[in-house]
């Protein structure tokens, strides 16, 4: 049988963006895969009617589509090589194709004069359109001029007056619906109605948000922009406008939202369950973007995390319903007439598309089994602790050729957010250190979700019982795992986790390697170059630069970096804007001057999201450069 190996990435076929048709007699989704020649993902559309699927797209750009009829869709595309290269100068164009499911070749059918524009057809013949928008007036590739806060964002880069606005497009010509300092996060439409979340930058406090309700072409605002809400998701439940809200007077920023309908002078609560409404277990396997919230009629679905499980729920008016308890990871869902499409990621599969019957998964496609046959899959093995009146749940995983009476070095992985939560799908990177002869643990410790809204809060806490925690479920593991080496422990985690493992280091020697990622070390410096900094560093770490100063500094990592004597590698990307690349550069420096062995790996034109959709081959580094750090001070 063949171990895992870590350019298996190129193999692998990612499923996402199910959609029913409007009959629900057929759908569509797509399909990704990394091409390691051009160093980039090829996504193409695919059909699913009566249990078979097929291909329904060549051009490798197709990530969504939207159903114009029961047998017409449409999508965004460049074939032709004009309008690539307009796009690569940056011209604003997106050009839109329908294809008839009858039969024929795509056929170009619209082209706005707007920069990656999305759509959602309205029952009166006109589309809803997201675009970006850019009223900077700086065209000059020599410079950027910053007005606004954030300055940048991880994923989009610079974005000083940069907006997604709303548009209604109408016999192909857009018009917009709202303003310059205005930009939206989240819309959907039924029937005629559009209802949006949007941010209002002239007054912008990170976690601002407005939402509003457009019908026959006049806007009612909902909930007026300002710091009383936080949504990220709006909708309709039959004809009621709903959202998530949450005012954050309890748990701050990661206080968990609740769902509202918005048919009143005032939100009305519909139901709250104390878990994250659209969330998923963490991850490195899945690729595209889907749906995680659907309305069905008069019921509302969604997924969400609790404890170490996917779990599938139905809201019809009278409590929820749980609809499917799974492991592994269920990402992307859409329901047409009860009938239920999901992705998801299992303990030994890559994103395949299941169909949810009587509270069970049935796999459709198969499009990773050969690859996945007879190969080599740790399997999770989960074990708890308790901590401070807490189970700590986790998981361990045996090296694929364990040998019984052997020892064996091993890697801690921890996970970002921090609300955030690991459980067992495949895990690419953690199966590629299993089948290098490394057990990999890993755990949820407090300030991570799926366990509610006191589980989760952090603030003010960061390396304390976030600390305690983890270091009781690794006193538990070699408790349990006597075959791991003591002396041969490493310890890796990116973002939130990049933090921890720098918080580590500072505060015990018992790792003997290092590998922190996309990683805090300074919260003061983190505070004004972050792209979401000067909100979330003040309500994580209860404190700003100028009054809380030694607040701030206590929580730095880099406060304790002379007490470093772990070996540590320093993964980064000059494009992540949401821990800019001085975080780990501090650190590295710091190490550097107190004598301890340490190296940076930075990858250009990356962002915070290298490990889960970064270019093909700085993925495939990535993980080689964390594993020859490990090898040479754990082997």
């Amino acid at each position: 049988m063949r171990k895992v190996d870590v350019k298996d990435i190129y193999e692998f076929k990612f499923v996402s963006a199910p959609s029913w048709s409007p009959e629900g007699d057929k759908a569509v989704f797509t399909v990704a895969q990394a091409c390691e020649k051009n160093n980039n993902y090829q996504y193409d559309l695919y059909m699913l009617k009566d249990g078979e699927y097929c291909r329904l797209t060549s051009s490798h750009d197709v990530r969504s589509a939207l159903w114009l009829d029961n047998d017409t869709l449409m999508f965004s595309s460049l074939r032709k090589a004009e309008d690539k290269e307009a796009v690569k100068k940056g011209e604003a164009l997106t050009v839109f194709y329908s294809l008839d499911l009858n039969g024929g070749e795509a056929q170009e059918c619209m082209r706005l004069p707007l920069k990656e524009a999305s759509l959602q057809k309205l029952d009166n013949g006109t589309f809803a359109c997201v675009a970006k928008y850019d009223f900077s007036g700086e065209d000059s590739p020599l410079c950027e001029v910053f007005e606004e806060l954030p300055f940048w964002f991880n994923g989009e880069g610079y974005r000083s007056k940069i907006r997604r606005r709303l548009y209604l497009v109408k016999d192909g010509k857009a018009e917009p619906m709202t303003g310059e300092h205005e930009s939206v996060s989240s819309c959907n439409v039924r029937g005629n109605d559009i209802i949006i979340v949007s941010h209002d930058f002239e007054n912008y406090q990170g976690t601002d948000i407005g939402i509003s309700l457009f019908k026959d072409g006049e806007r009612k605002v909902l909930i007026p922009d300002g710091p009383a809400w936080n949504s990220h998701w709006a909708g309709f439940w039959g004809d009621i406008p709903v959202a998530t809200l949450s005012d954050g007077k309890l748990h701050g920023r990661n206080q968990i939202a609740a769902m509202y309908a918005l048919d009143g002078a005032e939100p009305r609560l519909l139901f709250d369950n104390e878990e994250v409404i659209g969330s998923g277990i963490t991850g490195d396997s899945s690729l595209g973007s889907g749906k995680k919230i659907v309305c069905d009629g008069n019921d509302l679905y969604y997924v969400t995390v609790v404890d170490t499980y996917s779990v599938m729920r139905k809201f019809s008016g009278e409590g929820l319903e749980t609809v499917l308890t799974a492991t592994g990871s269920v990402d992307h869902i859409d329901v047409k007439n009860g009938k239920i499409l999901a992705t998801r990621v299992a303990e030994d599969k890559l994103p395949e598309l299941y169909e949810v019957k009587n509270g069970s998964l049935v796999q459709i496609t198969r499009f990773n089994e050969e690859l996945f046959t007879g190969r080599l899959i740790a399997k999770p093995e989960r074990i708890s602790v308790k901590s401070d009146g807490w189970d700590i749940n986790g998981y361990v995983l045996r090296p694929t050729d364990y040998e019984e009476g052997k020892t064996y070095p091993a890697i801690m992985d921890i996970h970002g957010g921090p609300f955030a939560a690991f459980g067992t799908p495949y895990f690419h990177e953690m199966q590629v250190w299993a089948a290098k002869g490394y057990f990999v643990f890993y755990c949820n410790p407090r300030g991570g979700q799926g366990r509610g809204g006191e589980f989760g809060d952090l603030r003010g806490k960061y390396g304390t019982i976030d600390y305690d925690d983890l270091m009781a479920f690794c006193d538990k593991v070699l408790e349990e795992y006597p075959m791991i080496d003591k002396e041969r422990l490493g310890v890796t985690g990116g973002s939130y986790g990049g933090f921890m493992t720098n918080w580590i280091i500072g505060h015990t020697d018992r790792f003997h390697a290092a590998a922190a990622q996309r990683s805090i070390s300074n919260w003061v410096s983190f505070y004004l170059t972050c792209d979401i900094g000067p909100w979330f560093g003040n309500d994580q770490c209860a404190g700003d630069p100028w009054n809380d100063t030694e607040k701030l500094w206590w929580h730095s990592p880099l406060k304790y970096a002379k007490n470093v004597k772990t070996p540590t590698l320093f993964i980064h990307s000059d494009q992540d804007y949401r821990c800019w690349m001085a975080e780990g550069l501090q650190m590295f420096s710091s190490l550097k001057l107190n004598g301890v062995d340490t190296r940076m790996w930075l990858a250009h034109g990356e962002s915070h999201e290298l490990s889960r959709s970064g270019k093909p081959k700085n993925r495939v580094r990535r993980i080689e450069e964390i594993t020859a750090w490990m090898d040479k001070y754990l082997k």
